[in-house]
């Protein structure tokens, strides 16, 4: 089974039905729920895509969103290690580097899906976008 790491913004995509990458983001969340691939998404993430799903969609769904999202993804821990490196790293986006270290903490994860490729560069992961990571399980 393929693991593989989703960055926050390939989860916003999905949850906040955002156009026109919703497509993508939808068939690797299937394709998740088929166990076709198993998803992760860093603990930092679920503060971040709660936020910004309350202010457009109110509280009470955004935190039915939360649900239903621990249930399809595994959650990966940014503990001090994961800052520690974030914060002595050549990784041009911080952020990026804080979901960059977290991923590479788990041995099985092998990708970090991304609609933002640059963030990643000077990592060690591979870094596919969501059309990439699709057309592998295609």
């Amino acid at each position: 089974m393929k693991h593989w790491f989703l960055d926050t913004n390939v989860v916003m995509d999905f949850l906040a039905d955002r156009q026109p990458f919703v497509q993508e983001a939808d068939m690797l969340f299937r394709s998740g729920y088929a166990q076709r691939v198993r998803l992760y998404v860093a603990s930092l993430s679920f503060s971040h895509i709660f936020y910004l799903l309350r202010r457009s969609h109110g509280t009470d769904a955004a935190w039915q969103l939360m649900i239903d999202l621990r249930r399809l993804v595994h959650v990966v821990a940014v503990d001090e290690p994961v800052i520690d490196q974030s914060l002595h790293t050549n990784l041009p986006d911080f952020e990026d580097a804080l979901q960059h270290f977290a991923a590479a903490s788990m041995p099985a994860i092998e990708v970090i899906v991304t609609r933002d490729p640059k963030g990643f560069r000077g990592g060690s992961l591979l870094i596919l976008t969501p059309a990439e990571a699709v057309a592998q399980l295609a």
